[in-house]
């Protein structure tokens, strides 16, 4: 036998089985560390194929959230507009669901060139994660304070029927202004530029509001200022165009703040849509 030459006294061979099993101990280290990096490997991969197969639901509804704001931020010109209506897919999620550390891992490692717009896709999540939330308060805001508004612009309805009628039938009232009240909503009542007209000639729908607001009610609430003195309903006539014509201008403002927050928002998206195309594979 080739170890019977052999003659080894208890701490040489206490030296030899240490040193077998330290040998052992590195042996179990390296098939360890080779498990744990194939572990660490596969577990990257599998977060990269989540996230990819994410993407695809995430575009289209990024996609669909700015065709919906567009048309919103259009018709806001109107006053004829809805809520646009966002996809429940439009939030991060998914990301929940991933190792971050493993994805990052995994373009670090295969994908280096993109890692950047990774990181900037991660931050622009921050954004969209929450805009659901965000944007509803938003528009509540909008719709509560757009209705208040609305509800005093409409008292211009009061100026060519309840305080005209009202007028018209006190005979204690000043002549001058009678005559003057009458006249302006005659014209009012014809102005083809303000109403659109039924087959009968009857003004039925406002189609320009800003020329309603600009050439007739402010010269209304102008023109009449001189009868004030002599009149209470003339008086009362004039705080009513004020107020319908401060209201419309708070429209107005209103209009233009939500329209610039939603092209803002609009311009964010299309960034977050341009890096989401360049991860996609």
């Amino acid at each position: 036998m080739i170890f019977k030459s052999w003659s080894l006294d208890s701490n040489q061979w206490s030296i030899l089985i240490g040193g077998i099993g330290v040998l052992l101990t590195l042996i179990g280290f390296l098939i360890a560390f080779k498990l744990y990096k194939r572990q660490r490997k596969d577990s990257s991969q599998d977060a990269f194929n989540f996230f990819q197969s994410s993407l695809p639901e995430l575009k289209k509804s990024i996609e669909g959230t700015i065709e919906n704001l567009k048309e919103f931020t259009k018709t806001l010109d109107s006053d004829n507009f809805s809520n646009p209506i966002l996809s429940a897919s439009l939030n991060d999620k998914f990301l929940n669901k991933i190792n971050l550390v493993d994805l990052n891992r995994y373009y670090f490692k295969n994908r280096i060139e993109k890692i950047q717009t990774f990181n900037d896709f991660l931050i622009d999540s921050n954004f969209f994660g929450d805009y659901h939330s965000y944007f509803t308060n938003e528009i509540n805001y909008f719709r509560n304070n757009y209705l208040e508004k609305e509800n005093i612009y409409a008292q211009w309805q009061l100026l060519r029927s309840n305080k005209f009628f009202s007028s018209m039938a006190d005979n204690n009232e000043n002549q001058e202004y009678k005559s003057f009240y009458a006249n302006w909503v005659q014209n009012l009542n014809k102005n083809q530029t303000i109403f659109e007209f039924n087959q009968q000639g009857q003004p039925t729908n406002v189609k320009n509001r800003k020329e309603l607001v600009e050439s007739e009610i402010k010269t209304l609430a102008q023109d009449i200022f001189p009868f004030i003195q002599f009149s209470e309903k003339a008086n009362d006539i004039n705080l009513i165009a004020n107020r319908v014509v401060a209201a419309y201008a708070d429209i107005s403002e209103m209009k233009e703040k939500v329209k610039s927050t939603f092209e803002k928002d609009i311009s964010k998206f299309e960034n977050v849509l341009n890096n989401l195309n360049k991860l996609i594979e």
